[in-house]
């Protein structure tokens, strides 16, 4: 059982001295014995149980539920997206340098995912050979960078680099500046993750950009929340408007199932939906671990779902995707 979608907290985090005494903003993480607090601009944004820091704790918990390794990513609140390029740049050099030194002292259970700065999508492309270097399998993207939509022509050189370097890049839902509008960030987060990772995803399909890189390998957190709605209706204006299609030169269909998708959907019959669209061998274990208060992908085993199909996205589809071996 190989999970792709788990989040980590470095225990040092923000890492650089400087950057914690510039900006209250840096994330950081006051552990305890057993559970410890994330700290974001002051104020405790979660409090979280220790194996979202100490992997030694980690690995052995996921050893014994049956797991046999985990893609870790950093939780979603350490993207600081509103960071100045060179500071952006200098956290992600840190964290990347944490994380793959990491990897090394736990006999492959773990593969990692790297941060870039968002700020600048030029100096975010030219980490990417670093990543790489490091031994990280990707990065992770927010589903809205603070500057630019992944789908315009500033990520266009980051999109061609990744897949030169056959890199994963790994977007992530957000919740971004509407969280405010709601009285419980919980309410925002059930409403906002699906829209962004659809919009994000979507995107990406509607201005060709998946269609033009073949080899991108990118995987949509939240099963592409809304993405499985949208689809049809573009298509339809596809099929319909000669200037898309001369964008689109594959239909939208064709484009999704270039990619890969979690299955937090929380719902068999959706999932079913997804899977009848991109195919079942394009859906990889993704579980949010270690912050869901439940399991949320129990509905795996529904009997709605194809046979065969729980087995293969707990172990055989998320070996295809990082190349690993399937025993």
């Amino acid at each position: 059982m190989y999970d792709v979608h788990t989040h980590v907290v470095p225990p040092t985090t923000p890492f650089l001295d400087r950057l914690a005494a510039t900006d209250p903003r840096w994330a950081r993480l006051e552990p305890g014995p057993d559970t410890g607090d994330v700290l974001v601009a002051g104020t405790v944004f979660r409090t979280v149980r220790r194996v979202a820091w100490d992997l030694d704790a980690r690995r052995d918990e996921a050893a014994a539920a049956g797991g046999t390794g985990q893609l870790l990513s950093a939780m979603p609140e350490l993207f600081a997206p509103w960071a100045p390029p060179g500071d952006g740049a200098d956290y992600a050099w840190a964290f990347n340098d944490w994380l793959a030194g990491e990897l090394g002292r736990h006999g492959g259970f773990y593969a990692g995912l790297g941060l870039v700065p968002l700020r600048s999508p030029d100096a975010a492309a030219a980490m990417l050979a670093d990543v790489a270097r490091a031994g990280l399998v990707g990065v992770e993207l927010p589903a809205g960078p603070p500057t630019a939509a992944l789908h315009t022509a500033a990520w266009a050189g980051f999109l061609d680099e990744a897949e030169r370097l056959g890199l994963l890049v790994f977007v992530h839902a957000v919740g971004g500046a509407g969280v405010a509008d709601y009285p419980h960030p919980m309410a925002a987060n059930g409403v906002l993750f699906p829209a962004s990772i659809g919009t994000a995803i979507g995107g990406l399909i509607a201005t060709g950009a998946i269609a033009a890189r073949p080899g991108l390998r990118l995987l949509a957190s939240h099963g592409g929340g809304s993405l499985v709605t949208e689809l049809p209706r573009i298509d339809f204006l596809r099929d319909t408007t000669p200037a898309l299609r001369e964008l689109m030169p594959e239909s939208a269909v064709v484009s999704a199932r270039r990619l890969w998708y979690d299955p937090l959907l929380f719902d068999a019959g959706l999932l079913r939906h997804l899977v009848e669209v991109v195919g079942p061998d394009r859906i990889v274990l993704g579980t949010d671990h270690p912050f869901m208060p439940a399991d949320p992908v129990a509905f795996l085993d529904d009997p709605r779902l194809p046979a065969g199909f729980a087995a293969a996205v707990r172990m055989h589809n998320p070996a295809a995707l990082l190349g690993l071996p399937t025993s």
